[in-house]
């Protein structure tokens, strides 16, 4: 008897399901027809705390396991980098970790954290840097020890520092490896120009003359307790995390900081059409222009906007007209961009060679859509109900809603955006996408970068604008 009979005989021994009682209230009910009541988000507030020296806490209790999870902003990174030495908060960061202080070095850290079963982590973005860690509550001074030499007594040793900057240099010579890294990378230049700090990338001669002085200068400016935010959750009390943090972090000295302004963004790229030659089976593609700023009036109305044009996954239009319909696309995505100063506004796409000209035109009609058609009302209650969802999500323990809102403080969000913003998007209409639609995306300044092979690209893409050929090794604007 062969297994597939064997299972057609007990499937016939099992008991038949019981009709549906008729007195049942939802028998005849449809799935689709059923009313949920409105979710409520009331995320719990992390008890806020202001040391001395000017250090900002932010600390929750979480007794579901004995372990202690930290994570310390510190509001510095790329953008301040000194002119002409591009890859020093980067590398700041790095030999922070590697190299330890002189009580405390790096293998050292390294082996006291095994010992213990913990972690930390140290990474750099462009406007601040991360300190993350873990370990048991019991090893909790164990762990915040290596935290404060990290921060406060970095020694940056010769060995470390060479090591480090080798490693950033094979970055950098692998750095044209990837298409999709090349695009991102021109398409940036392109909007914001290359010495701007928000697109500006390190070379090898920059990182080689980078010096152990020009580290710890760097960290001198900018590393400090009142330009550091703090993030706790432990199976302790409060007022014990905040003892334990005063503990090691409390005398380290508040400093007066002057950090420079980047210059204003100059919104100075023109319309045209970049074609970076590579020899590639496929093009990845970027269209858009500059975006807005995070503290815009318009962060709702935009967010909901993002998800149901590019950032809905199969259920965003340019998934819906590029890829799902036209399969002109492997991948397509839109959004604008929120920033300090200025975001960008970005379409995005990896296709075909062959089918590189169609899916920008796709794209653009997409976009024009946006900008002329009215969003249907379930269209929007969709989209509405989507960033409701993966908002609360993101909040499962009482770590990640400490360290949310520490990153919050750090970016200049209002005090009540946790609070506020599920409220925020449900108000948001038809009538609000359509206008920030229109305010704020133009067609008629796109700036298109096109990585791929150059000669099919550059036929293809004539007549969209002003057509210029770069080795990926060049800058733009």
């Amino acid at each position: 008897m062969t297994r597939y009979a064997l299972l057609a005989i007990l499937s016939l021994m099992l008991p038949m399901p019981a009709p549906a009682r008729a007195d049942y209230p939802f028998s005849r009910t449809h799935p689709s027809t059923l009313k949920y009541p409105e979710l409520r988000f009331t995320p719990p507030e992390p008890v806020e705390r202001t040391l001395p020296n000017g250090m900002t806490l932010y600390l929750m209790e979480d007794r579901e396991l004995p372990l202690l999870r930290v994570e310390a902003y510190v509001k510095t990174g790329s953008i301040y980098d000194p002119a002409g030495k591009v890859g020093t908060a980067r590398l700041t960061a790095t030999v922070m970790r590697t190299g330890g202080s002189e009580r405390l070095q790096g293998d050292a850290i390294d082996e006291k954290l095994e010992f213990v079963g913990g972690k930390l982590e140290v990474s750099v973005g462009d406007e601040f840097t991360t300190v993350s860690g873990s370990a048991l509550s019991k090893d909790a001074d164990a762990l915040l020890e290596v935290l404060a030499e990290v921060l406060r007594r970095p020694v940056f040793p010769e060995e470390k520092l060479a090591l480090a900057k080798a490693q950033m240099m094979e970055g950098i010579r692998r750095q044209n490896d990837q298409p999709a890294s090349i695009a991102n990378r021109v398409f940036a230049q392109a909007l914001y120009g290359k010495e701007s700090p928000w697109a500006r990338q390190p070379t090898i001669a920059e990182v080689e003359k980078l010096s152990r002085a020009d580290l710890v200068g760097f960290h001198q400016r900018t590393y400090a307790p009142n330009n550091t935010v703090l993030a706790i959750a432990a199976d302790m009390s409060v007022d014990e995390m905040a003892r334990r943090v005063e503990r090691w972090l409390g005398d380290w000295e508040r400093r007066t900081l002057r950090l420079p302004e980047p210059e204003p963004v100059k919104d100075a790229a023109r319309p045209e059409v970049i074609i970076v030659a590579k020899e590639t089976q496929q093009a990845n593609l970027r269209v858009g222009h500059l975006g807005i700023s995070r503290d815009n009036a318009d962060r709702y109305p935009v967010r909901v906007m993002n998800h149901l044009f590019g950032l809905g996954g199969f259920s965003s239009r340019l998934m819906r007209d590029v890829r799902s319909s036209k399969g002109l696309a492997y991948a397509v995505w839109g959004y604008l961009g929120e920033g300090r100063d200025r975001g960008v506004f970005e379409t995005g796409a990896e296709t075909k060679v062959a089918s590189a000209r169609a899916a920008v035109d796709a794209m653009r009609q997409t976009l024009s859509d946006l900008l002329e058609k009215p969003v249907a009302p379930l269209e929007l209650s969709d989209a509405q109900s989507a960033l409701v969802n993966s908002f609360v999500a993101r909040f499962t323990s009482p770590f990640q809603i400490a360290s949310q809102r520490a990153l919050l403080d750090v970016l200049g969000f209002p005090e009540d955006y946790l609070r506020s913003y599920t409220r925020e998007i449900g108000a948001v209409t038809a009538a609000d996408v359509h206008r920030v639609a229109r305010a704020h995306l133009h067609p008629d300044r796109l700036v298109i970068v096109a990585v791929g092979p150059a000669k099919e690209l550059r036929e293809s893409m004539a007549g969209l604008g002003p057509v210029r050929v770069i080795s990926p090794d060049e800058t733009v604007r």
